[in-house]
């Protein structure tokens, strides 16, 4: 019995067609998705059209200028989705080709957790190539749920459903902490730092949620801070640190980058509230099918679990 003939009676429906939705539903447009070329925006155009007709629902809607998917849409997009990445997944493996491996997160957990380790991970998948993306959390959260990018390690109270987690429990929390420079730090004790972190010229990163957050806690808290260098990431900040000329506000995470004689770590309470807990975190729909998922997934989670974050001997 032809369980499909139904399916594919009608014109209308296409691997190039869905293909080009994919494209659009990631570009978020279909001006995005065409790169200005106006035969590809009326093709695209054309192509939803001709899919909406054959599925008999409304693929996407007007907003602003633009066009946004529908509810309908977005589901398409991820079953499409998830169906390509497992053909494309069967390609290479009967070709002999690597797989692909994509892993988000955010700058400084990649440079100073995910990156150093990159050897052990190509050993234990060497028929893999990977890319790394460097993300706020929110846009990892949106590709896990769109199947765009495959892990992330990320905060866990950021997780989402159908998102799966496994929290890297040896890591624990991860607060931030003012990393000060031998040369700096005469004289200072986490007991009078209150008093003296006002005098100490520190580098933290230039903006976003945390920068809001650190300043608005200090303020409230009564703890006077002399922000002398804002840097565009965590990593920068850090080595501005290990000039020797000002101190940081960095991840505990850092630590990894200082020698243990190079700088002193001191706690700042005020920022305790915005510890967080970091998992690994997968869509469980592209488990069923990638075949070489499961393994890549358990592999980084194996590496990163025997990470130890004290600096430097």
């Amino acid at each position: 019995m032809d369980k499909f003939g139904s399916l594919l009676a009608e014109g209308g429906l296409s691997l190039d067609r869905l293909r080009n939705f994919c494209l659009i539903a990631e570009a978020g447009g279909i001006t995005k998705a065409a790169e200005g070329d106006p035969a590809k925006q009326s093709l695209y155009s054309r192509q939803i059209k001709e899919l909406e007709t054959f599925f008999g629902v409304e693929l996407k809607r007007r907003q602003g200028k633009g066009i946004a998917l529908t509810d309908a849409g977005r589901q398409l997009a991820q079953l499409v989705r998830v169906h390509l990445v497992g053909l494309e997944d069967f390609r290479r493996s009967a070709s002999a080709l690597p797989k692909r491996l994509s892993i988000g997160a955010g700058n400084s957990i990649l440079e100073w957790l995910v990156l150093p380790h990159i050897g052990a991970l190509r050993e234990r998948l060497p028929d893999s190539v990977f890319e790394f993306r460097s993300q706020r959390t929110a846009a990892i959260v949106s590709e896990l749920m769109d199947m765009t990018c495959d892990v992330g390690v990320i905060r866990e109270d950021a997780i989402k459903p159908p998102l799966k987690t496994r929290r890297l429990v040896n890591i624990g929390q991860i607060g931030y902490s003012l990393f000060l420079p031998a040369r700096l730090g005469g004289g200072v004790t986490q007991e009078n730092l209150k008093q003296r972190i006002g005098a100490i010229p520190v580098a933290t990163s230039v903006g976003g949620q945390f920068r809001d957050h650190l300043e608005t806690s200090a303020s409230k808290s009564g703890w006077s801070l002399q922000i002398s260098v804002s840097c565009s990431s965590f990593t920068q900040a850090a080595r501005t640190a290990r000039s020797g000329g000002c101190g940081a506000i960095l991840p505990g995470i850092a630590r990894a980058d200082f020698e243990a004689a190079q700088v002193r770590e001191f706690a700042l309470p005020f920022l305790k509230r915005y510890t967080r807990q970091l998992c690994i975190a997968w869509n469980p729909r592209l488990l069923d099918v990638r075949s070489s998922l499961p393994a890549a997934v358990n592999d980084l989670y194996e590496i990163l679990r025997e990470v130890k974050l004290g600096p430097k001997a």
